[in-house]
């Protein structure tokens, strides 16, 4: 891949197939009937935001990440949100355990030495279920679901008119400590 060649890139956590299952069923449960909802397959969590990356530099963002500690530990989303701006209803979760905190800190870190500018923006967990929701929603509690965190991914999102399209490049496993 040239410099030329660039991607749309960002790391994330991604579910596997059983968590991929249970949101997908908690989504349908909460009868949302507004908007349009998320593809399956694209369900994740954001944890850092690259944008355009020049082809020559994935390499370097994957040494970074076989790098970046990873410790397991469980992401809890037990409240609703209907967010105006964005026109989105997402899953949110109150707390960030350390360790997910750490290995947000530690790819910013990364990123700048790259020459990336990563956002300013604390980091908020949340997963879309829904896009494009235009009437008002009530926030509301609901019962929790549980990501347990066991890895993290980088991500190519190609934007099209149909949206975007996401290939997860790679993959690196949390280790115990």
């Amino acid at each position: 891949m040239s410099a030329t060649d660039s991607k749309r890139l960002f790391f994330a956590l991604w579910p596997d197939e059983s968590l991929r299952a249970e949101l997908v069923r908690v989504r349908d449960q909460l009868g949302l009937d507004r908007g349009k909802p998320v593809d399956p397959e694209k369900i994740h969590i954001t944890l850092l935001f690259l944008g355009e990356v020049p082809g020559d530099q994935v390499a370097d963002l994957k040494a970074l990440a076989e790098k970046v500690p990873v410790v397991p530990c469980e992401l809890s989303f037990g409240r609703l949100e209907h967010w105006v701006r964005p026109a989105v209803l997402c899953l949110t979760a109150e707390t960030v355990p350390q360790s997910l905190s750490e290995l947000i800190e530690s790819l910013k870190r990364g990123v700048r030495k790259l020459g990336f500018k990563p956002e300013k923006r604390p980091f908020r967990p949340h997963l879309t279920l829904a896009r494009k929701v235009r009437k008002r929603q009530v926030s509301r509690e609901i019962e929790p679901i549980r990501w347990p965190v066991r890895d993290f991914v980088l991500v190519a999102s190609e934007l099209s008119p149909e949206g975007a399209r996401y290939q997860v490049i790679d993959r690196w496993p949390a280790v115990a400590q």
